[in-house]
């Protein structure tokens, strides 16, 4: 991954409801250019060229807590595909 132009490698986030999780994500994420790339059990990964972004199932077994100053942003080649997302 030489060409990379992200500076991340990936990053994952917890969910307490994956099915609902993943619905919403297969629907917005391709506004963005992305598509699911990885599935594994309780966890699915998407990306553009790679597996960047995963959604799953806590690790431990304990609740997905919210994380406090956690920040996300995704790239999109133009404001329409802001307002689509």
């Amino acid at each position: 991954m030489d060409n990379n132009p992200s500076i991340l490698s990936h990053v994952s986030i917890g969910t307490n409801d994956f099915e609902r999780a993943i619905a919403f994500y297969d629907a917005v994420l391709p506004t963005l250019g992305c598509k699911r790339f990885m599935e594994h059990p309780g966890a699915i990964a998407y990306g553009k060229q790679y597996p960047e972004f995963w959604v799953g199932t806590s690790f431990d077994g304990q609740p997905a807590t919210v994380g406090n100053g956690t920040h996300i942003g995704f790239i999109a080649p133009t404001k329409e595909a802001v307002h689509a997302f």
